[in-house]
């Protein structure tokens, strides 16, 4: 799946959640269900994120590489021509790693907020049992 299949999908998974009432105990699995495959799907955004911060730094050491061997004069006027030639891909590669780092971040919320479910879920089933302990 591509990226951008995969935002469709973590869009529409949100626009489910939006119509779930947590305060139900199917709507409440059915949420953590969907969060669970939406954390799949941040997985694979972040690791291709971090994939393109690797090729782009790999592509700027090339390019810097073969700006120092190609200029002549001296060690300075060589880093300096080499700094200007790369000065683009240091933009790029920035962006990538913010693009994993925001991925990153989401994936750690959705944890926490599943965790957070979870106990909720523990919680309501407790307190059914004890109704239904009363009601016996």
């Amino acid at each position: 799946m591509s990226n951008e299949g995969r935002s469709k999908r973590l869009k529409e998974i949100y626009e489910e959640i939006e119509t779930l009432n947590p305060e139900i105990l199917p709507d409440l699995n059915k949420m953590i269900r969907l969060y669970s495959q939406a954390q799949m799907l941040i997985g694979y955004m972040d690791a291709d994120a971090l994939y393109q911060s690797g090729r782009l730094y790999a592509e700027r050491k090339r390019l810097y590489a073969e700006t120092i061997q190609s200029e002549s004069g001296t060690v300075a006027e060589k880093e300096s021509a080499a700094e200007l030639a790369i000065y683009e891909l240091r933009l790029q590669e920035e962006k990538a790693k913010a693009e994993s780092r925001k991925w990153n971040n989401l994936f750690k919320s959705t944890d926490n907020l599943i965790i957070a479910l979870r106990r909720d879920e523990r919680t309501a089933l407790e307190e059914y049992r004890k109704a239904n302990d009363l009601n016996a």
